[in-house]
């Protein structure tokens, strides 16, 4: 929790202006995400993989939330965002 604490203040960022994730018993690892980064990303994904048939039954995301989050976990967004340029 320290760590999280020094984390914060040296990017200026405060929980509740940011979303955690991968949180788990498990692990210690904590990473988290500005609501502006946060938004930066769903805008760009939104815009780069609006045309992709597969994905649309998912876009847009909206940057308001944490469905960014919901819909990356089985890793299809992210293959889709990676293999989409080649």
């Amino acid at each position: 929790m320290k760590l999280q604490t020094f984390a914060n203040s040296r990017a200026g960022s405060s929980p509740k202006n940011s979303s955690a994730f991968l949180k788990a018993a498990t692990t210690t690892l904590l990473h988290t995400i500005s609501e502006s980064e946060k938004s930066s990303y769903v805008t760009h994904i939104n815009h780069y993989l609006s045309q992709d048939q597969f994905l649309k039954k998912y876009l847009p995301i909206d940057p308001s939330t944490n469905e960014l989050f919901e819909i990356a976990k089985d890793g299809v967004l992210l293959w889709y965002y990676r293999f989409s340029s080649i």
